[in-house]
């Protein structure tokens, strides 16, 4: 099944990724047409980061149809970011693909993800700091 496949190459982009230290799946449902995977990662610094994502079928490829990306501290008090495509900030580029940085209020646009360059970006942001 091609969402199937999918579905387990983003999960394994989180297991295999070097900033990743343990990951908890938490759902995974697929049919014939949609998919869905959420799972839990911590991090190499301890962060938290849950991933979210849905999948839909266009002539016979799979394409991310909505996510969420929420990256918090340790603690899970803080936010550090969270990329979604809620539709929330129409006036913004690229909408609705837009994240949110340090807090609900501070937005800027974004663009879909695959897991690894989610995970690539978050390994850069931790070594900056």
């Amino acid at each position: 099944m091609i969402l199937e496949e999918y579905l387990d190459t983003e999960y394994a982009s989180a297991v295999n990724h070097r900033i990743v230290r343990s990951v908890k799946l938490i759902r995974k449902i697929t049919t014939r047409f949609d998919g869905y995977l959420r799972f839990r990662c911590e991090l190499i610094n301890h962060d938290f980061l849950e991933i979210a994502l849905r999948l839909t079928l266009n002539e016979n490829t799979p394409n991310i149809s909505s996510y969420r990306y929420q990256w918090m501290d340790s603690t899970q008090t803080q936010l550090r970011r969270r990329w979604d495509d809620a539709p929330h900030f129409p006036h913004l580029p690229n909408f609705p693909h837009h994240c949110h940085i340090g807090s609900e209020e501070i937005v800027q646009p974004s663009e879909v993800l695959h897991v690894a360059e989610l995970l690539d970006l978050i390994e850069l942001t931790i070594e900056r700091q």
